[in-house]
């Protein structure tokens, strides 16, 4: 059936108003007989003209039909016309919850088409145009004198300015292109004017990916010059984009870059190109950018084989070492750009993953500052870093929980494969009983290496509340070695087999004393573990072990080894107690105390391996150093974290870590201490010790101050400080900072950065950023 103009249906409902009943009873009576598109009318008084045909609804109109709902003092309709005049105010609810305010309305029948005055429009995505005069033709509707924001608690203040706005002679609204064009604009911030604008478009609220032009960033640098990011963003169907941007640098010339991204129905992947032809590569002179050509390609992808298995790749290649960090494309501390392939399973109880290693490195050789070079004919430190850095080809992990109880517990399982080539022998010097001795990072050659590790444990509780659980473990190595260094005699050409067995028990023994406030419990724990000698000290590579970090959470367990190249032997026990208090209120505090010891056998901390990776990891001796966390939480403000290490004669602290933050009314801190005591060992003669702190200050209801200094305890001196003001509401954030950065070599620059940002929400984000090198 064709569904009835509203036009025919409001002229038949006034027409039937005659009777002594409500009019909205009458409206529904028809729209029940039409049996199409029901219109609903409420209002005081209706009157219909016999001869003209129009219809006037007065006193609190309401009018619903297909959707759209009308709320007036005064509707007219002209049958002549077929339009619909509401006057003294009007408010247009639409189908989709956009809500249209306007002192007077003129509709076609069907409210496709008409005109608006003294309008504001509402949308559902808390966007808000306003407008002298308005024009609706089909699927574009034209405002004149209008106004763009999307501040929605402006709304509270309708006598203020937005805290942003985009006001233009014309906006533009296509409902088939979903886009808001702007002419002869100009961007107003709280309430004043501070740009004027080209003519452009944006997508509207409801548009994920839409061509076009995306917001500008600009630059200034020293060694760039001034310049403007210019970004294009192009749609190639559903699945696919492009964007294309072209930067002018008054000091380098033109910098472009292009990235495509597709979607596949199993994945997706990306690609990016950028580059330069540098006017002024003399700028870059004493580093590897000094050079006419600079430029990067990278690429990633990932891709789903099933619900279980999925492979993927990531790569990066530069032209320098230096070009992503001075141009801007990277990290300020990123030190390398890695490239990868990769398999990854997941199931329920097991996980695999295999991948291929490379690393770029991004930063030029250096002379090193921090560790001692090596004796002859070892390259320095800092020096062939390219050359020092290790490719994998591959890295397997294997690792599950067998689905089922083995002896009424619980087997896990692990296996690892690592094969990796370096073409050049990572050396440093260390001072080893008053003689420069050389340590090895890595050796020139390649390693593989094959492991194997099955471990099984079970929790029993005993009458009086002692968790005692039983562990036993064991694993294999298999080595094989191609040392291409003749200097490093410590590892051979040849094929080791290395087997750790281990079998242990850990027991704790919890007092739980309840109060009024709260609960507090004191644990005692001790663990045992028997176990062989390590074998192989000293004539095996070291890749992956060569962090031990003793500490709390390490305390208690098989190894305090990072990796499988180290395997902790010997007969060890160790003791500890946790203490925790919980409050009713939310609050709580932990503090833990430890120490283990070397009760027989050979201790794998005390004997170096090519690296010495143990040199002060405080577990050398028959009685390790003392370790100690503390953690505080009032759920009032304040949070601390603590955890230190003791010498465990004189309690000395060796290596401590504390952190601190805290909130009382608009301010905000965070403070963070840490020191490590010198390890000679290591080629780190000196302590070090360093306070990092940071506050932000909520000077008004959306104004905060904020500021960060790092500082060097030992040499006192400052490694980085900043200060900055930033402005945040529900539509726009705007950032001003100013950092300076002293960590680089002596002999380079200060770095000093003058950051801006201005984030509009359904707008975009754009940034100024200055670098005011020296």
């Amino acid at each position: 059936m064709r569904r009835p103009r509203l036009a025919a249906a409001l002229g038949l409902a006034l027409l039937t108003s005659v009777s002594a009943g409500p009019a909205s009873a009458q409206i529904e009576q028809y729209a029940n007989i039409a049996q199409d598109e029901p219109l609903m009318l409420e209002a005081d008084e209706l009157v219909y003209d016999t001869n003209s045909g129009n219809a006037v609804a007065q006193g609190q109109v309401f009018i619903s039909y297909g959707g759209y709902q009308l709320f007036a003092n005064r509707v007219v309709y002209e049958k002549a016309t077929d339009r619909f005049y509401a006057t003294g105010g009007a408010r247009l609810e639409e189908p989709d919850g956009n809500i249209v305010f306007a002192e007077s309305v003129q509709l076609s029948d069907d409210f496709k088409e008409g005109f608006l005055d003294g309008l504001r429009v509402d949308t559902v995505y808390r966007t808000r145009i306003a407008a002298n005069h308005a024009e609706r033709k089909g699927t574009v509707t034209v405002f004149n004198e209008a106004g763009y924001t999307a501040c929605y608690t402006c709304r509270r203040r309708p006598d203020k300015a937005p805290n942003w706005q985009i006001q233009a002679r014309r906006i533009v609204y296509d409902e088939v292109d979903r886009t808001l064009k702007f002419e002869e604009a100009q961007f107003d911030l709280f309430g004043q004017t501070v740009a004027v604008l080209p003519t452009f478009k944006i997508p509207d609220p409801t548009v994920r990916r839409q061509s076009g032009f995306l917001v500008p960033t600009f630059i200034a640098s020293n060694l760039l010059g001034v310049g403007a990011r210019v970004p294009y963003y192009q749609t190639l169907g559903p699945s696919a984009d492009v964007t294309v941007a072209a930067t002018p640098l008054s000091s380098q010339g033109l910098f472009g870059d292009i990235e495509y991204r597709q979607r596949l129905a199993s994945g997706e992947f990306m690609v990016r190109g950028t580059g330069i032809y540098q006017l002024d590569p003399g700028a870059f002179e004493e580093s590897s950018g000094n050079r006419r050509w600079r430029g990067s390609i990278s690429t990633e992808g990932d891709f789903d084989i099933n619900k279980y298995w999925s492979w993927g790749w990531e790569s990066t290649l530069t032209t320098d070492r230096l070009y992503l960090s001075d141009y801007k494309q990277g990290t300020g501390d990123q030190l390398t750009a890695p490239s990868t392939l990769y398999l990854d399973g997941l199931g329920v109880r097991n996980h695999f993953e295999a991948r291929l290693w490379a690393f770029r490195i991004l930063q030029d050789d250096y002379d090193s500052s921090e560790l001692l070079d090596p004796p002859a004919p070892f390259s320095p430190v800092g020096s062939k870093l390219q050359g020092k850095q290790a490719y994998v080809h591959p890295t397997i992990d294997y690792e599950g929980v067998y689905d089922g109880a083995v002896l009424s517990g619980e087997l896990a399982y692990k296996f690892n494969v690592t094969s990796l080539s370096r073409q050049e022998t990572d050396a440093f010097g260390a001072i080893v009983d008053g003689t420069l001795t050389p340590r090895f990072r890595g050796v020139e050659g390649t390693f593989s290496r094959a492991s194997a590790e099955v471990t099984w444990r079970k929790q029993m509780i005993a009458p009086l509340g002692q968790v005692i659980t039983p562990f036993a473990g064991a694993r294999g190595d298999f080595y094989v070695l191609n040392n291409r260094d003749p200097n490093v005699t410590e590892l051979n050409d040849d094929a080791y087999l290395r087997a750790m067995p281990w079998v242990g028990v850990n027991y704790r023994w919890p007092w739980l004393i309840s109060s009024s406030w709260g609960t507090q419990t004191i644990e005692p724990i001790a663990e045992l573990i028997v176990r062989p000698d390590e074998g192989y000290i000293g004539r095996l590579p070291n890749e992956d072990a060569q962090s031990v970090v003793f500490e709390d959470t390490n305390l208690f367990g098989p190894t305090r080894f990072s990796g499988y190249d180290r395997a902790e032997g010997g007969i060890r026990g160790t003791l500890g107690v946790r203490y925790t208090v919980q409050t009713y209120t939310g609050g709580f505090l932990t503090a833990m105390v430890g120490q283990t010891y070397q009760l027989a056998g050979r201790n794998s901390y005390a004997d170096p391996d090519i690296l010495d990776s143990t040199g002060n990891s405080g577990l050398s001796t028959d009685r390790s150093d003392i370790v100690a966390a503390l953690t505080l939480d009032t759920n009032g403000g304040l949070a601390v974290s603590a955890k230190g290490r003791f010498d465990e004669s004189s309690l000395s602290l060796e290596r401590a870590e504390v952190s601190a933050s805290a909130r009382t009314g608009p301010l905000s801190t965070r403070l963070v201490y840490a020191f490590l005591a010198a390890q000679p060992d290591l080629g780190l003669v000196d302590d070090r010790s360093e306070i990092h702190g940071a506050a932000s200050l909520r000077l008004f209801d959306r104004v905060r101050l904020f500021g960060q200094m790092r500082y060097d305890l030992e040499d006192k001196d400052v490694i980085r400080e900043g200060v900055g003001i930033a402005y945040d509401d529900d539509s726009m954030s705007v950032s001003l900072a100013y950092s300076e950065d002293y960590s680089g070599a002596p002999d380079e620059p200060v770095d000093r950065t003058l950051f801006f940002r201005i984030g509009l929400r359904t707008i975009g984000d754009g940034t100024i950023t200055t670098g005011l090198d020296n």
